[in-house]
């Protein structure tokens, strides 16, 4: 999937353009709302002339679909993920705010939207028409419903920043993972990773060394398990287990998938090697045998307590422990597998901009300038991917060893979930939101027969894949 669950929110925000003051109550809200089937067209008027016109305030009311004059503003509806921390939502609110402002042609009205059923949300609202104009969401959504004909490309968009020079703002190859049959069909915003965090009391403690092999990490993890606490701990409630096998699969050179993108799962003895070496780590004794229950909150806070001394989880995962425990934490640099690869997974976060708006212009004018404005996403709303744009590493706040060990020594070596296929394909998103690899991880954590798990996990990913062709 694109993205660690946050369970510090558990509602969905509207908030009206209109009112500029965000003291509106949230609303209940589940993760299950979000996509349609319907086609849009770009209208006459330019991207890059819209942003003039709007930044100049002289937008008016006409819209890029033709709605009715008068002076009224067009609504635009956004649906953002939860990214962040408790004022995540709030900080969003406040930018759309800051943009409406400034765009008095543009009304955008901003729902903050829980990871709950993420699938599920998206999948049904397009089914009903009920989608928005535009919405951060998992890594996968633009090419599964690009492919129905419910996304807007955003070719045009791409031409206008590389006019502008606001292209080469983005980190190297962040366009790359958008493309999908020969089109730009989202907008890079942020990477997700996953790294290996530990505990650098607890290594002292332990007099454990920092790992830099597998066989090393297994030792090191028995060594740290012991009265109570553990080597490792995991949450095999959600989908950061699955993202640890994942991890594991493209650390020792294999993936879901060959380079063709046929499924290469259960036949790849790369991929069999990496899930037995998860699978060794709990038959040591290594794993926090409460992992097999717990959600990421859950295990964020058993490693805060020092239940375990090694968590693989997100960039944002310190910013949900007590600040003094934080600064005990540090990352594991990579570790080189049986066959001295290297390597992790990732996702390059995406914003996707529905076919369905009636005003695909001001959408992309939005889109332009949510991208180049939301900093504030992460220095006042602990936003757990990192950003994409080079600009927004000059604040203080990515000045850490752990944001520094992230961009130099695991971005490079990141892959996508679709590794080792070559480009993204429908299937990608049901099988991120499906639950199969998270059942498989729960099965090992849980000691469960190995190889039955593994061909139960063959079987259900090759039904997702036999149900999204493409």
């Amino acid at each position: 999937m694109s993205q660690q669950p946050d369970t510090s929110h558990d509602h969905v925000d509207d908030v009206n353009s209109n009112t500029a003051s965000n003291t509106e109550k949230e609303s209940g809200f589940s993760r299950r709302q979000f996509l349609k089937y319907s086609a849009g067209a770009l209208g006459a008027t330019s991207v890059s002339g819209f942003l003039a016109a709007c930044a100049a305030g002289g937008f008016g009311g006409g819209s890029s679909s033709g709605s009715s004059g008068g002076g009224g503003a067009v609504t635009i509806n956004f649906w953002d993920m939860a990214w962040g921390n408790n004022s995540y939502f709030d900080v969003g609110k406040s930018l759309v705010n800051d943009f409406n402002n400034s765009h008095k042609g543009i009304n955008v009205v901003y729902r903050g939207t829980p990871w709950a059923n993420w699938y599920q949300t998206f999948t049904t609202a397009i089914g009903s028409g009920t989608q928005p104009d535009i919405s951060t969401g998992a890594s996968f959504m633009g090419a599964q419903f690009y492919a129905s004909h419910d996304v807007l490309a955003l070719d045009d968009v791409v031409d206008e920043v590389k006019k502008n020079g606001q292209y080469n703002n983005f980190l190297p190859n962040a366009f790359a993972p958008m493309q999908y049959q020969g089109h730009t069909i989202t907008w890079p915003w942020a990477i997700d990773i996953r790294i290996p965090l530990y505990r650098k009391d607890l290594f002292q403690q332990a007099d454990v060394q920092l790992p830099t092999t597998w066989d090393e990490w297994r030792a090191a993890a028995k060594k740290l398990t012991g009265n109570g606490k553990y080597g490792q701990v995991n949450s095999g409630a959600d989908n950061v287990v699955e993202h640890m096998l994942e991890t594991l699969m493209i650390n020792n050179g294999g993936g879901l998938f060959a380079p063709n993108g046929k499924l290469d799962f259960a036949t790849n003895p790369l991929n069999i090697e990496a899930l037995r070496f998860f699978a060794d780590l709990v038959q040591d004794g290594s794993f926090d045998p409460a992992s097999t229950g717990y959600q990421s909150a859950d295990a964020i806070r058993a490693f805060n307590r020092g239940d375990a001394a090694i968590i693989v989880g997100g960039p944002g995962f310190t910013t949900q422990m007590d600040p003094n425990i934080a600064k005990q934490v540090s990352v594991i640099p990579p570790m080189a597998s049986p066959h001295g690869t290297k390597g992790t997974l990732y996702w390059v976060n995406n914003i996707i901009v529905y076919s369905g708006t009636k005003h695909p212009n001001e959408t992309k004018a939005f889109l332009q300038w949510w991208s180049q404005n939301n900093k504030p996403l992460w220095t006042k709303g602990g936003c757990s991917p990192i950003p994409i744009l080079s600009s927004f590493y000059q604040d203080p706040l990515f000045s850490t060893p752990i944001y520094s060990a992230i961009k130099s020594q695991y971005v490079p070596i990141a892959k996508s979930a679709n590794a080792q296929a070559s480009s993204v394909f429908p299937a990608l998103n049901p099988l991120d939101g499906d639950g199969t690899l998270v059942t498989l991880g729960q099965n090992l954590l849980g000691k469960k027969d190995f190889n039955t798990s593994v061909q139960t996990a063959q079987a259900g990913i090759q039904k997702v894949i036999a149900a999204n062709p493409g």
